[in-house]
Formats: structure tokens, C-alpha cells, sequence
């Protein structure tokens, strides 16, 4: 049960840095710094504040019950899932270096998660 609620808080960490790139495309490029700042203000922010402070509490818990030398490796398959959603959902290439890098990433938390 650990493992999953971990997994879902890495996954609602990414969906808010997908969210925060969003975020990002949409910001104007001229105008004054506080055209900038209203700009900021709309619903993917808080969408992806709500994903961040979620998986923070979610995180605590996981701490609770993991060692924090086991659990914190885990948090790099945040990588993994962002790599996901942006070749998905902002059409970024996906090279075999990426790939292979993501498949270390994976075997690594495996590794660590071995008794």
C-alpha cells in the first residue's frame, strides 16, 4: 500500500510540472511585469499547486512508513512520468538516450527496493 500511495504522489508531482510548462507556453513574452504576473494567475496554477501540495501530504505518509533512503531514489520516476507526458500530450521527441537513461532510472529504484 506504501508503494502505491508513493506512486501516485511522484505521479501528482509531474502531472504539476506538465501542468507548470503549460503554464509557461501560455505566458506572453511582452508587456509589463505585471501583465506577467496576472498572466500567472489561472486555473492550470492552481491545478498544479493542488498537485504539488497533495502529493506533499501523500509524501509525509510515505516517509512514515519508508526509509527515507529507499523512498527518496523513488522520487526520480517523476522523470520518467514527465518523459511520458510530454511525448504524449507536448509531441516531444523521444530518443533512444532518453529511453536508455529511463530505463536506468527504473532498474535503479528497482534495485534499491530489493531485500
Amino acid at each position: 500500500m506504501v508503494y502505491l500511495l508513493a506512486l501516485i504522489s511522484i505521479m501528482l508531482g509531474a502531472v504539476g510540472q506538465f501542468l507548470l510548462k503549460l503554464v509557461a507556453l501560455g505566458l506572453k513574452n511582452k508587456g509589463s511585469v505585471l501583465e506577467l504576473v496576472f498572466s500567472l494567475i489561472n486555473y492550470k496554477i492552481v491545478l498544479a499547486v493542488t498537485c504539488f501540495v497533495t502529493s506533499m501530504l501523500m509524501w509525509i505518509f510515505v516517509l512514515r512508513k519508508l526509509e527515507l533512503s529507499i523512498a527518496y531514489p523513488m522520487v526520480s520516476m517523476g522523470y520518467v512520468f514527465v518523459m511520458i507526458l510530454s511525448a504524449c500530450f507536448l509531441q516531444e521527441h523521444v530518443y533512444w538516450t532518453k529511453l536508455l537513461g529511463t530505463a536506468m532510472i527504473v532498474a535503479g529504484v528497482i534495485v534499491l527496493n530489493l531485500k
